[in-house]
């Protein structure tokens, strides 16, 4: 194959947004990148999201992260010239007194780093939010900086960005070895042949696991299934394209608008986990559906209509699902682990990878070239479970996955525990 790359500064396996942000970064800093996706570009995970940006987290850093990622998409929207975040705002509800002891926390931490917050009245959240049911709650905060990334416009920015850039894109071409010698990546083998290569990235998503598996590394993510419903337009029940984004995390919902419509997701405490070695070599995410009586879509109808009351078995509507890639502490693994050097990892996002992206692809150019980046970044390094008893077999690391999917909406943001070792 005449236009087959022989080699490469890095290879990047996966093309979803974590992979696609990580190739666009090195190739802004003039690296030779190839990315390396086994289906379409954009066609997991990426393409199965919602997007939700809310910028203010438990922690300043994490925070900032975030609000950098704006920044690094206003100018990929100035250069691809499309809308990839709509502003919408969002607004966080409290219906007990731990959910409004946390909002008040986080008005509070908020402010002290400059961040546009502060408290909404029920009243002003009648005005705002017609459709939604208010008169259980007892505080809710407003952030008028917040709102979504669109995933496919999101994808056409890295893709137009990287091309200008010199990155090579091969779709429909798994890796099939990860070569080593001497504990360090030398490349890659596809079906279309080897890529030399001193860098590789697994960003391989839920995949990403079994591409560990390639140079016997215990991965400590799992695939866990997510679906969200989307009302159709009511002409009855207009809601603004423009209206803010919304999190429930006592009934774990979140909500936004889309096309005359509204979404909503739920983080429940079962869902589906998924043995990615027994899918077809094929598999298809873009394809998945889910049945209107399945448990999961029963559930999360349940908890939108208390929330939404208009939202019921009847109201007409299409329902999304896919893999997430979870791990233990609902973190990122992002860098190197001792056993190959050369082989970085960017994997584990846990629902969040779309507006995780930009400033993750700016960690993981800084880690491959330099070794280090100026983000404090202990709270998602790769090897923070490396060797550690009880994260090292795949049934004990879906366990720990499935624990921390199950209170992850739950949990109480600002207040959070290491999993138990």
């Amino acid at each position: 194959m005449s236009d087959w790359p022989q080699t490469a500064d890095v290879v990047v396996i996966g093309g979803g947004v974590a992979g696609l942000s990580t190739a666009m970064q090195l190739s802004q800093r003039g690296c030779r990148v190839v990315v390396l996706e086994r289906q379409q570009l954009g066609n997991g995970s990426t393409g199965r999201a919602a997007g939700l940006l809310g910028q203010l987290r438990g922690t300043a850093e994490s925070t900032r992260m975030l609000m950098d990622g704006v920044e690094i998409v206003r100018e990929l929207e100035r250069r691809a010239g499309v809308e990839i975040f709509v502003q919408t705002g969002s607004l966080r509800v409290a219906q007990t007194s731990e959910r409004a002891e946390e909002i008040k926390n986080l008005v509070a931490m908020g402010k002290s780093i400059g961040f546009n917050i502060d408290h909404m009245t029920m009243e002003e959240i009648e005005n705002v939010l017609p459709y939604m049911k208010t008169d259980d709650l007892l505080d809710a905060c407003y952030c008028p900086t917040d709102g979504h990334l669109q995933p496919a416009e999101l994808v056409a920015a890295y893709l137009h960005v990287g091309r200008e850039q010199g990155v090579h894109y091969a779709s429909q071409c798994p890796v099939e070895a990860i070569v080593t010698e001497n504990n360090r990546v030398t490349g890659v083998v596809t079906p279309r042949g080897s890529i030399a290569a001193p860098a590789v990235v697994n960003a391989g998503g839920p995949w990403s696991y079994l591409l560990a598996d390639l140079v016997d590394t215990p991965l400590q993510t799992t695939a866990m299934g997510h679906v969200y419903l989307t009302t159709r337009p009511d002409p009855d029940r207009p809601i603004d394209s423009h209206s803010p984004a919304i999190r429930d995390r006592h009934l774990r919902i979140y909500a936004r608008p889309e096309s005359g419509g509204l979404i909503v997701g739920m983080y429940g405490e079962e869902t589906p986990h998924f043995d990615m070695q027994q899918l077809p070599a094929d598999f298809d995410m873009s394809a998945m559906k889910v049945r209107r009586d399945d448990l999961q879509v029963a559930l999360l109808i349940d908890a939108a209509r208390q929330r939404y009351p208009w939202i019921n078995e009847r109201t007409p509507m299409t329902m999304t699902t896919g893999i997430m890639t979870f791990t233990p502490d609902g973190k990122p693994l992002c860098g190197k682990l001792p056993n190959v050097d050369g082989l970085f990892y960017c994997s584990g996002f846990c629902g969040h990878g779309i507006v995780q992206s930009p400033t993750i692809g700016v960690i993981m150019a800084n880690l491959i070239l330099d070794g280090q980046t100026d983000y404090d970044i202990a709270a998602i390094e790769a090897d923070r479970f490396w060797e550690v008893p009880g994260f090292q077999g795949r049934e004990q690391i879906a366990a720990h996955c499935n624990q921390m999917h199950a209170g992850y909406y739950g949990k109480v943001e600002g207040r959070e525990k290491p999993p138990s070792v």
